[in-house]
């Protein structure tokens, strides 16, 4: 690739901002999918208060894809701190990235009204997975094509690649128990961002270089 072809393309900032904007408008769409249930009776609690259990379904899901959204968001910033330049593959990588991360309306609201159809637990478990494995790749991409800034430790990047193919892994799993066991798919559904939000141990980073309290950050 030739110099003015990479003064052509958007730089890390530039990309992480686009990113930004459409991960916004995926999370804003997700909260319209759910509708102020009907009751007959304006005055009766008890009428609203089952209508709003009949949302459940709805609103595990919402909280669900927001919070694997939100995870996502995270990790993707902390990436792009690390990147000092990118190129055609990790472009378009991103862009796969962001194609399966706007889909992802759809099929929570599919598997928020039939929270035990397999089909449904399925197409979202496959959504994740691709969103996850998108995102593993570019991981991938950044290191063998030197795209991260020189001082990042390759320690680190090697526990984010090793890391990255957790979830996608699992959430292939719970597509194919989507179809014969329905709560185990939602298990794992749930469990996966809650096992990327949570805090790992911190391993000690010897001077000058970007251990896991280095302020980039890393999945």
């Amino acid at each position: 690739m030739t110099l003015s072809v990479v003064r052509r393309l958007p730089g890390p900032a530039r990309l992480e901002a686009f990113s930004d904007g459409v991960l916004a408008i995926v999370i804003t769409l997700l909260v319209l999918e759910i509708k102020v249930p009907h009751i007959d009776d304006p005055q009766s609690a008890q009428e609203a208060l089952g209508g709003l259990v009949r949302l459940a379904p709805k609103l595990l899901g919402y909280v669900l894809s927001f919070l694997f959204i939100a995870v996502f968001w995270i990790n993707h910033h902390r990436f792009f701190q690390l990147i000092a330049r990118v190129d055609n593959g990790l472009l378009w990588l991103n862009m796969l990235l962001l194609l399966a991360m706007s889909f992802i309306p759809f099929p929570t609201a599919f598997v928020g009204e039939y929270p035990w159809n397999g089909l449904a637990l399925a197409l979202f478990g496959l959504v994740l997975m691709v969103a996850g494995l998108a995102f593993h790749l570019m991981w991938r991409r950044a290191r063998s094509h030197g795209l991260l800034h020189a001082d990042v430790d390759v320690d680190t990047v090697r526990q984010a690649i090793r890391r990255g193919m957790v979830g996608p892994a699992l959430y292939a799993v719970a597509a194919i128990v989507a179809f014969v066991l329905p709560i185990g798919a939602w298990t794992l559904c749930v469990s996966i961002p809650i096992y990327y939000a949570l805090p790992r141990h911190q391993s000690q980073s010897s001077p000058g270089t970007s251990g896991n309290h280095a302020p980039q950050g890393h999945l």
